[in-house]
């Protein structure tokens, strides 16, 4: 009995060491050592696995995401290039993995290549305390259940490197095409074979009838929406599941991109039988694509800047951004943060950016910001003065406004219109007075918007709040009509 109590407290001491070594080891160690072995021995052992097709995703509350933390993704890579040399098991193929190997051949448009039997899920949470707990779990997609036995786990803190991949959130590129993660403009030729995949497979899928169209006959420079339907009909040539004839086709194939939101894009490739009371319906695939060509990259003082239209009777001739060239102009050139000593205001110069106004008489000027999803605030000094910060722009001279660091990533802005309620971008404003008590009852009112100054965002004026702040300044840009004017810009990347 005493035996078997000494073995008792042998065995629970060291199930403890083997629990506090999982705990102290870091992530990485705890990937290589741990958690690749015994994904790959339950996937290659498990009878249930057998002849089954995997797919590796993020997950978040039991669901796979489209996109994730840049850490959560790149552990996802490991696992799935792990696990694509395991015999017996198949792992789906994803638009982010190179080769597509889907339209070479009608024997080789297996329309089952991305359909899954099972999700291998990564799942990435933050404790209250800032520690990282990592689960990885095997869902049965048919049975919508949990594997059973299959469960892996790790909590502990990350480097600083992986903190900045945590805090990095990004599209995931496996799920390209998808609304949250759209194909680039320069991977045309990816998107055209993932839409002629699609359609090829919408195509066999029917029993109608054959679908016969007529050679595109696109060549050379053309616009980029034909260009996509000759790559895909390039594609879709190598199988049998679409037919090339002049003679006898018997459909079109057409493209159409439809705008959704800033230079995001729903690609539509579309077959339409020409005899609209056939048997043969309309076949289609689409994806999403960002077309950033309204977009306009901030220029580099002294370089030209892009110029704005004149608004009718107006005073502005012209609102971007412009990046500015030395960290020296980001500090001393008109900025209004300017203190070295602050560190929210210690520019690069890879990333310094200004607002620039231009004006075609002597004008104040106040600069406002619409930040994405926490409202309109006025911008001010560095030291946060309680007075609106107003500024003359002087005839035909350039007045440049230095944003905080941080508070642009690429620079990149399109003209806008009009005031919004919630606005799709951060946006930014200028109002423009050439009249001393125009300006002073524009100041007042914009006093009233809370004030923004460091890179960090700040609560503003929103909702109900935001309206009536609006109609209050329709009814003094009304009353002062001759001597008010003002512009807006959107921009991306803006965190």
């Amino acid at each position: 009995m005493k035996q078997f109590a000494v073995s008792f407290i042998c065995l629970a001491a060291l199930i403890n060491d083997v629990q506090a070594g999982s705990r102290d080891v870091d992530l990485d160690t705890w990937v290589n050592r741990d958690l690749k072995p015994y994904v790959r021995q339950q996937i290659s052992s498990l009878p249930r696995f057998r002849n089954e097709s995997l797919r590796f995703v993020v997950m978040l509350d039991d669901s796979p995401q489209s996109e994730g933390s840049a850490l959560a993704i790149e552990l996802r890579d490991s696992l799935r290039d792990m696990a694509s040399d395991i015999t017996g098991i198949r792992v789906v193929w994803q638009a982010d993995q190179p080769g597509t190997g889907l339209i070479a051949g009608h024997a080789n448009l297996d329309c089952t290549k991305n359909e899954a039997d099972y999700f291998i899920g990564v799942e990435l949470r933050e404790t209250a305390g800032g520690q990282i707990n990592i689960t990885v779990r095997a869902l049965d997609i048919e049975e919508r259940t949990w594997v059973a036995g299959f469960n892996r786990s790790w909590q502990g803190s990350i480097s600083s490197h992986q903190r900045r991949q945590l805090n990095q959130f990004i599209s995931d590129p496996s799920f390209r095409g998808e609304r949250n993660s759209p194909w680039d403009d320069s991977e045309t030729d990816l998107m055209a074979a993932h839409l002629a995949y699609e359609l090829g497979c919408n195509l066999l899928g029917q029993t109608a009838g054959e679908y016969i169209v007529a050679d595109t006959g696109i060549s050379g420079d053309v616009d980029p929406t034909k260009a996509l339907v000759e790559l895909v009909s390039n594609n879709l040539a190598g199988s049998r599941a679409l037919q090339f004839s002049a003679e006898s086709a018997n459909a079109v194939i057409e493209g159409k991109a439809h705008h959704i939101d800033d230079d995001l894009f729903q690609y539509w490739v579309t077959i339409s039988p020409t005899n609209g009371g056939g048997e043969l319906a309309t076949l289609s695939a689409d994806a999403y694509v960002r077309i950033p060509d309204k977009y306009k990259a901030a220029s580099l003082v002294p370089e030209a800047i892009y110029a704005l239209p004149v608004n009718d009777n107006g005073v502005l001739t012209s609102f971007g951004v412009v990046r500015l060239r030395e960290q020296q102009r980001c500090i001393s050139n008109n900025s209004v943060f300017s203190s070295a000593a602050n560190s929210n205001f210690r520019y690069g110069a890879a990333n310094c950016f200004a607002l620039q106004v231009r004006a075609e008489e002597n004008a104040v000027v106040f600069f406002l910001n619409h930040q994405l999803n926490y409202g309109l605030v006025r911008l001010a000094n560095e030291d946060c003065t309680r007075q609106s910060q107003a500024r003359v722009a002087r005839n035909g001279e350039n007045l440049r406004f230095p944003l905080p660091l941080e508070s642009l990533q690429s620079g990149e802005w399109s003209s806008a219109t009009d005031w919004s309620l919630n606005p799709s971008r951060d946006t930014y404003y200028v109002i423009a007075s050439t009249d001393t008590k125009a300006a002073r009852a524009i100041s007042r009112h914009i006093g009233k918007l809370p004030k923004r100054c460091s890179a960090s965002v700040r609560a503003g004026l929103e909702g109900k709040a935001l309206r009536t702040w609006l109609e209050e300044l329709d009814a003094i840009a009304k009353h002062w009509e001759s001597a008010i004017d003002w512009q807006s810009i959107r921009v991306k990347d803006v965190y």
